[in-house]
């Protein structure tokens, strides 16, 4: 009966640490402490993983750890593969959990899944747990159960939890004596923060009262910083009253951290309080490179100067690591190179951009595109014809024996902005097929005619959102702005227009004109700083992925806030026409079911999100407008397809309707706010729009023939019946709010926010 009763609690304890729960990830969250979890990053479904190196996390029915691996398809693999900044560092190929008591157990096993130690050469950890569930202590074993050091010099760990986000952290050895976080950080007393998802923002050195003080190298805090992926890419030193300094055991101000999309370290570099290169004192490194395969095997790696020159240690440049090709998981050889490589070759990108057109093609492209400009119904509405013609003179005098696509787009975009028509446009198409790492580092915003980066340079960690642009590549931002605005087609010349767009395509507008270079120096003021800092950008860097997202930002979306029933519909343009996936008729049905929505749900206000909205297709407006509307209304001037009629199911007239707008607001967007303004249809909330009631809607035409650059022309004028408003204005809001750059860097709208409240 005993051996019966034996039986059975063995089976209750295997069937409560089977896994219930699987997850797989590239790679691990950084971590400094053993007191953080281990959490994966950058998720990857069961299909996924067995295509790359992954992490597989097991999970009890408790949701707890039970197990974690480091895998290719199902067979375990060297920690090292993975690179840097990862949360490995107490793990080896194959970590077991076990939970006795309020004790966790860790034990860790190697590629051939025998027992080992860990990479800090422990054979196993045990923490312990208080009453609530959190840790307060660790301690570490060798394989007979005996008290040891880890590599840090340390036995225990003892964890003092001050609020639900930080914890205070002590250490001390075998021999029972107090040691620092490491032998060569000498930090003694830590406070953690963490935030509310367990991310580690800071290591503070503080005294028994809490209060920051200086190791014996004047930092006190290492500040750390993440992306939407959890992938740590920056930590900056900051001493006891909280300015940045230079110290720790690097001798430098921080670094940062650069990955590719699979969340794989692809460069580490250290900074000084510019934010540029300073070498690491332990090895004059400045940064390191690192290459990975397909599958996410570190592949080679590198190290570099301040003036990005590579650098020798102990006699080689670089790592390669050679796998097989066949059993990807088998390392076959690491090969040393003893010898600088051989010089780059000249970028073929930048070669093809920058190739050389005769004259007498180019005067075949001017006079073509003249002979288009000719079409336009309206030519001389904004600019009378012998200023015209002698501003065309003037351009056609700077056509030079032979010139690049920038040089003439710098010739005659300035032309076909002269019409003051938002349709008539000249577009270098190279732009969108160019990578993305040949692009500017920055997200800008114009303001007070001043240029500002709303995006942190991953590069120069000091270029933080709100930093004052002073100059790109020797030209002033306020010359920069000058030139932009005069290659930009616009509605009547319309002032809110040119700001609004390029605080959304400014790269284009730039790289259009002034081109792509190998290197970019920018000088900048960090934000709230009168600091002056000029810093470099190599192409040659992982390109950033800010732009995809600002790309793949969704076309439409509703956010219902049931608490103050309203309902926030945004729509990115109403670029929905008879072809394509999303085509007119999808977009009708998805504004219908935001309709139902708003009705079941008893929605009393509905904000229509319409900034950075340049137009489209009116029949996207007309559907909007059909249920906003009691009664039907007149939509254009004359048109035999005048009368939009109201909908009898789901119509939300009876709501208290509000139209958000900016200055990019142009073509159909703007007529149909014009309808709505003239007819007092919705709250018109934001700034005065870039477009006007009436325009010239463009068709395309025939690209120039040796410059390839695209042309668009406008058509016959369409106005909306709205005779009371002016021609050279944009539609003015009914309650100005305008967005301003302290609102995007504390992540505020003050527009929802009037919404919200009224």
């Amino acid at each position: 009966m005993k051996h019966f009763l034996l039986i059975i609690v063995f089976l209750s304890f295997s069937l409560f640490t089977e896994a219930q729960t699987t997850k797989y990830y590239n790679h691990l969250v950084f971590r400094e402490t053993p007191y953080s979890k281990t959490e994966g990053r950058i998720q990857l479904t069961e299909d996924e993983s067995k295509k790359t190196n992954h992490f597989k996390l097991s999970y009890d029915k408790s949701n707890r750890l039970i197990l974690i691996e480091y895998l290719y398809k199902n067979n375990l693999i060297d920690l090292n593969r993975s690179g840097l900044l990862d949360g490995k560092r107490a793990l080896a190929s194959k970590t077991k959990i076990e939970y006795i008591g309020n004790e966790e157990v860790r034990t860790f096993f190697n590629v051939e899944d025998e027992s080992t130690t860990n990479e800090m050469r422990v054979f196993k950890e045990v923490y312990s747990y208080n009453k609530k569930e959190k840790r307060v202590s660790l301690k570490f074993y060798d394989k007979n159960d005996k008290p040891i050091n880890n590599s840090w010099n340390i036995f225990e760990y003892t964890w003092k939890h001050v609020n639900n986000n930080s914890v205070l952290e002590t250490r001390k050895d075998v021999n029972g004596v107090n040691v620092t976080m490491r032998p060569y950080y000498k930090f003694h007393s830590v406070l953690y923060k963490f935030n509310d998802k367990g991310l580690l923002l800071s290591m503070n050195n503080v005294d028994k009262r809490l209060k920051l003080i200086n190791d014996e190298t004047g930092i006190a805090i290492d500040k750390a910083a993440y992306d939407k992926n959890n992938n740590l890419i920056n930590f900056k030193f900051l001493n006891a009253e909280n300015k940045p300094t230079i110290g720790s055991f690097m001798g430098t101000a921080g670094g940062f951290a650069t990955y590719d999309d699979n969340g794989n370290c692809l460069k580490y570099a250290k900074v000084g309080l510019d934010g540029n290169y300073k070498v690491d004192k332990r090895n004059n490194i400045a940064y390191s490179k690192y290459k990975f395969d397909s599958i996410g095997n570190l592949i080679e790696r590198s190290n570099y100067d301040i003036n990005n020159k590579i650098l020798k240690s102990r006699g080689v440049t670089n790592v390669k690591y050679i796998y097989d090709k066949d059993n990807p998981e088998q390392l076959l050889k690491t090969e040393l190179y003893h010898t600088l490589p051989n010089k780059t070759v000249q970028d073929s990108i930048l070669k093809n951009l920058n190739n050389q057109i005769g004259k007498e093609k180019l005067t075949e492209d001017f006079n073509q595109l003249l002979e288009t400009l000719k079409e336009h119904p309206s030519q001389f509405e904004f600019i009378d014809k012998v200023s015209y013609e002698k501003f065309v003179k003037m351009q056609r005098n700077k056509l030079k024996d032979s010139m690049t696509v920038m040089e003439f787009y710098q010739i005659t975009s300035p032309i076909v902005a002269s019409l003051g028509c938002l349709h008539t446009r000249i577009v270098d198409t190279r732009f969108f097929r160019t990578p993305y790492k040949y692009w500017l580092p920055l997200i800008v915003w114009f303001e007070n005619k001043k240029m500002y980066a709303t995006n942190n340079s991953v590069e120069n960690i000091e270029m933080n959102p709100g930093s004052e642009i002073l100059e790109i590549n020797g030209i002033s931002s306020n010359e920069i702005l000058k030139i932009l605005k005069s290659t930009i087609s616009a509605d009547a010349f319309n002032q809110n227009f040119y700001r609004g767009d390029l605080n959304v395509n400014f790269l284009y507008y730039y790289h259009s004109y002034f081109g792509f270079e190998p290197e970019y120096k920018i000088r900048f003021k960090p934000y709230n700083s009168e600091k002056i800092i000029t810093t470099s950008f190599l192409i040659d860097e992982p390109a950033p992925n800010y732009k995809v997202e600002i790309n793949n930002k969704p076309r439409l979306g509703i956010e219902i806030n049931k608490e103050n029933k309203t309902a926030i519909i945004k729509i990115k343009n109403f670029s929905y026409f008879s072809r394509g996936r999303q085509n007119i008729d999808f977009f009708k049905e998805i504004i219908d079911t935001y309709m139902k929505k708003i009705k079941d749900e008893n929605i009393s206000k509905v904000a229509f999100d319409l900034r950075g909205n340049r137009g489209g297709n009116p029949e996207c407006t007309k559907h909007i407008l059909s249920y906003i509307i009691g009664k039907k209304i007149n939509f254009y001037e004359n048109n035999d397809f005048n009368t939009v009629k109201p909908k009898i199911t789901n119509n939300i007239s009876n709501a208290n309707i509000y139209m958000l707008t900016d200055g990019r607001c142009a073509s159909a967007t703007t007529q149909m706010l014009a309808v709505i303004k003239y007819n007092q249809l919705a709250t018109i909330v934001g700034e005065e729009t870039g477009g006007t009631y009436s325009t010239h809607p463009g068709r395309g035409v025939k690209s120039l023939k040796n410059t390839k650059l695209a042309l668009q022309i406008g058509t016959e004028r369409e106005s909306t019946n709205v005779p009371l408003l002016p021609l050279n204005k944009g539609i003015i809001p009914d309650k100005n709010i305008n967005l301003k750059l302290f609102d995007i860097i504390n992540g505020d709208d003050p527009l929802l926010n009037y919404i919200l409240k009224e």
